[in-house]
């Protein structure tokens, strides 16, 4: 068995956290407000994806957020996903910290493992992230937005 300490590419991992930062930034603006909800598809006879950010603390140079997605049309558990991350105002990048109310997660896990995480689980997670917020930036659509229902 191969038992090699795997060390994602650190210049690829900045930029990606330099990404999620931007659009971090352009979906939540000053973020002044402590929550915001967006949502996107629900179609006709479909229900929407509901994914909510709520700032957990603000201070000078962070801010920690907590993003829940809800799509109802998925089975348990893959149906909600919560995140906890940080923003880093100062180097203006953003990384998951926490994954579905976990314990923090570590740069490089040695492998093999009692958690079964893979070695590279915190970059996965920052990847899933950037993926998460680029469909919400390009399909979502933000609750002050949402249209009633037409009656039918």
């Amino acid at each position: 068995m191969i038992n090699k300490r795997y060390i994602p590419d650190l210049p690829e991992q900045n930029a990606l956290s330099e990404a999620n930062f931007l659009r971090l930034e352009r979906l939540l603006g000053d973020m002044s407000k402590s929550h915001y909800a967006f949502q996107w598809g629900g179609g006709k006879g479909q229900t929407p994806v509901r994914v909510q950010i709520d700032v957990q603390e603000r201070f000078k140079f962070t801010t920690t957020l907590t993003l829940s997605k809800d799509n109802p049309a998925l089975p348990e558990p893959l149906n909600q996903v919560q995140l906890t991350l940080r923003m880093y105002h100062d180097a203006r990048m953003a990384e998951v910290v926490t994954w579905a109310k976990g314990k923090q997660m570590s740069g490089v896990y040695p492998y093999p493992n009692d958690q079964m995480y893979q070695i590279d689980e915190k970059a996965q997670a920052n990847l899933y992230l950037g993926e998460w917020l680029a469909h919400l930036m390009q399909h979502g659509v933000t609750e002050d937005r949402w249209q009633p229902a037409s009656p039918e």
